[in-house]
């Protein structure tokens, strides 16, 4: 009976690391950065009345399903200073290539939004620092935008990260 459970738990174990994918850690400047990849870096926040919602905007590698950058407004810090907004500045340390944004939605409504039938493309080198926007939603218009703060967004993010 050992054998069959020792087999079994291996067994779970495979599957699940096929299932898992890759995902990206986010990247803090507290080590010198890997001059293979490149740095993409922006913002994501939404805003909300009573409670966050939990905005998720998806990016993967071109190519590649399972290789995604995860931002979230939920299980990270908060550098929005307003009691309706919560949000927080990124950077992710990624191998060089071309990304797609491809999907968002809110971590507690029911459902997603459909995939864009055309994905918002970006490429990056080796060696590189790319901003890519910030990203903003509410809950009652249920629509992200993309907007180019890149002066403050990158002021602010050497702010935090010396």
């Amino acid at each position: 009976m050992p054998w069959k459970s020792t087999k079994a738990a291996l067994a779970a174990v495979a599957l699940s690391t096929l299932l898992v994918g890759c995902t990206t850690a986010r990247y803090d400047g507290t080590r010198a950065p890997d001059p293979s990849k490149a740095i993409i870096v922006g913002s994501i926040t939404e805003g909300y009345l009573t409670q966050p919602h939990g905005l998720m905007v998806h990016i993967r590698k071109v190519g590649e399903r399972f290789t995604t950058v995860p931002l979230d407004t939920l299980g990270a810090e908060d550098d929005q200073p307003s009691p309706n907004r919560l949000g927080n500045l990124f950077m992710y340390e990624v191998p060089a290539g071309s990304y797609e944004i491809y999907q968002w939605n809110y971590r507690f409504y029911r459902g997603e939004t459909e995939p864009r039938p055309v994905p918002i493309i970006f490429s990056v080198k080796a060696g590189e620092t790319a901003y890519i926007g910030d990203f903003s939603a509410n809950a009652l218009t249920f629509c992200l935008s993309n907007v180019n703060n890149a002066d403050t967004t990158v002021a602010a993010l050497k702010r935090k990260y010396p």
